[in-house]
């Protein structure tokens, strides 16, 4: 995300101190931190419901796949059954 150097963060703190006022600072920081910490669990949640449907896309692919080669080796298993019936057929009328 952003990177800031302990430089930037004194500065920003000094201009913090000279523009909020040292009473009131404490509250502000407490309220930054909050929303700092509610926009990382979004980010957090967020990243996480991507996942979770990109892995459940890869699992629907994954199933379809299976099932086309199910259907494929079905209609295999079909023509192979019918060859060897049609094979017994002069044996069966004994």
């Amino acid at each position: 995300m952003f990177e800031s150097s302990f430089l930037e963060m004194l500065v920003i703190g000094i201009v913090a101190l000279l523009v909020i006022g040292p009473e009131r600072l404490p509250t502000v920081a407490r309220t930054i931190g909050g929303w700092i910490g509610r926009i990382k669990r979004f980010v957090a949640k967020s990243k996480a419901d991507i996942e979770h449907e990109l892995r459940a896309d890869e699992l629907r692919d994954m199933l379809a796949k299976q099932e086309e080669e199910l259907r494929n080796l079905k209609i295999m298993m079909n023509e192979k059954t019918a060859e060897v019936r049609k094979e017994l057929e002069p044996y069966d009328k004994s």
